[in-house]
């Protein structure tokens, strides 16, 4: 609890969202990629925020997750990678991928990869990929694969329960999460402590509800005056986790896919 409410000395991870959609459709996912619409960064946005964001941390942020939804699903990939590593020369640049894409990607894809340093972290699912493939791609070009989970543990499904009624105490919810002040997500000019409360607009498009995140619950990086307020803000329980029923998260076994079903979120 304590390393929850202790503001960083810098963020350690930072989430970013290349594509809203996916193609493998997780059960429960956290991210709602299974239920979003096909949607990207927008590249000029894109550039903007990296670099408001190098000015405010002064290039001081250890790593940076690349994802989605499925990030090999947005056919500029490569201008961001490029956006990214060049404002950030020193910071980890991890693509985190479900892999399916991988192996079709062609010379100029690890090429690049090689030559920003862009690491590729796929997680392993149960599913049908020529990973012996990709790793001859990349040892060709010396480019970094590594599994984000464990070369040898397949995936499994975690049900991640939402309360509807604001009915969870938010201090409980926030220090009780895996993923508060940890998967600290970066969209639109915005910083959220977690990626639950910065993709519920997907959940509230496909099943009509309204857990809408406030002012409160993210940190607008135009606006922070600087990177201390910034670790501040995220070191803090936001109103948005009252929604989530974090003591009954909880693994279900086996992955499996998502039937987009709103009893996927609920007890």
């Amino acid at each position: 609890m304590l390393k929850k409410t202790t503001p960083q000395k810098f963020l350690k991870v930072l989430e970013i969202h290349l594509a809203e959609h996916c193609n493998l459709h997780c059960f429960s996912c956290s991210h709602f990629s299974q239920l979003a619409k096909e949607a990207y960064y927008d590249l000029k946005e894109f550039e903007q925020d990296i670099k408001r964001l190098k000015v405010l941390t002064k290039g001081n942020i250890e790593r940076f997750h690349l994802l989605g939804g499925e990030p090999l699903l947005n056919p500029d990939v490569l201008k961001y990678f490029a956006l990214l590593r060049e404002n950030f020369t020193h910071s980890h640049i991890w693509l985190i991928t479900n892999g399916i894409l991988l192996p079709k990607q062609d010379e100029s894809f690890f090429q690049t990869c090689s030559k920003l340093n862009i690491e590729l972290h796929p997680t392993k699912y149960p599913i049908e990929i020529d990973w012996q493939r990709v790793d001859e791609l990349c040892k060709r070009y010396k480019v970094t694969l590594k599994f984000y989970n464990n070369a040898k543990i397949e995936k499994n499904s975690m049900k991640f329960v939402l309360n509807l009624e604001k009915q969870n105490d938010i201090y409980e919810s926030f220090t009780r999460c895996f993923m508060s002040n940890f998967c600290v997500q970066l969209k639109e000019g915005k910083i959220y402590t977690c990626n639950i409360c910065a993709n519920i607009e997907h959940f509230n498009a496909k099943f009509k509800t309204t857990l809408m995140p406030s002012d409160e619950d993210c940190i607008d990086i135009y606006k922070a005056k600087n990177y201390e307020e910034i670790l501040e803000f995220l070191a803090k329980p936001i109103p948005f986790c009252t929604y989530c029923d974090v003591k009954n998260w909880k693994s279900i076994g086996k992955w499996k896919r998502s039937e987009k079903s709103i009893n996927e979120y609920l007890i």
